[in-house]
């Protein structure tokens, strides 16, 4: 028996529910809260992806919808839907990342894009529909 179980049952009549309330409240401290950053290597999402946190690709990044990043976006190059044809839209499957994700590879999005931070990408954009951002829109090799 913990040295605090006493004082509580002395201080409240109603003690196991006290020590039930502060089970509750370390269990709540203990679980962290920040989403956890994610590293994979290359990958394909089956429809639209929102990603609640930064996105660096080091890659190109292939979008078969739009792409917007509530942030700067930087890649390489920006090229249109030439580069992203015969991607299918499936519209219906929608993935949330939660915290920053870093992919080491290649990223193909068969839907739309959404990033609510920054977007770096180190190889090329290629979108089908619009490329967006709610900060400054840099490429890095522009007029390659």
């Amino acid at each position: 028996m913990s040295i605090m179980l006493p004082l509580i049952r002395m201080k409240c009549p109603h003690g196991g529910m006290a020590s039930a309330l502060l089970a509750a409240l370390a269990l709540c401290a203990s679980v962290p809260l920040r989403a956890q950053p994610q590293e994979t290597g290359s990958m394909t999402v089956g429809g639209s992806a929102h990603v609640r946190g930064p996105v660096v690709v080091h890659g190109p990044l292939v979008v078969a919808g739009r792409v917007h990043a509530r942030g700067p976006l930087t890649a390489a190059y920006f090229t249109g839907p030439a580069a992203a044809r015969g991607l299918p839209y499936a519209g219906g499957y929608y993935k949330v990342f939660d915290g920053p994700v870093t992919v080491h590879g290649t990223m193909v999005i068969n839907g739309d894009l959404l990033v609510d931070g920054p977007l770096t990408v180190d190889g090329p954009l290629e979108a089908s529909g619009g490329i967006d951002a709610d900060g400054p829109m840099r490429e890095r090799y522009y007029g390659r």
